[in-house]
């Protein structure tokens, strides 16, 4: 039977395990063209060690940004848009 004392604990390590997984799936999905800097699998292989810094690591320097489709920002239209 869990204690209240328990609870903070088993908290604390289930968002450690969150925030270890989340990366490591996020990266087994992205393309193999949108990793940066190493390929995938050592990628992978860094993110199975599991800590918050490899999660780090991963989220700030192993991808590349999405592509925009180049037409660069929305420009507004219709009777509300302003004048050129």
């Amino acid at each position: 039977m869990l204690h209240m004392m328990d609870l903070p604990a088993l908290a604390l390590i289930v968002l450690a395990t969150a925030v270890s997984l989340w990366p490591l799936i996020d990266c087994v999905r992205t393309p193999a063209d949108r990793v940066r800097f190493v390929p995938k699998l050592l990628w992978v292989l860094f993110l199975l060690n599991g800590s918050l810094f490899a999660a780090l690591v991963w989220f700030y320097f192993g991808k590349k940004p999405m592509a925009g489709d180049g037409n660069g920002p929305v420009q507004p239209t219709g009777p509300f848009a302003p004048a050129r």
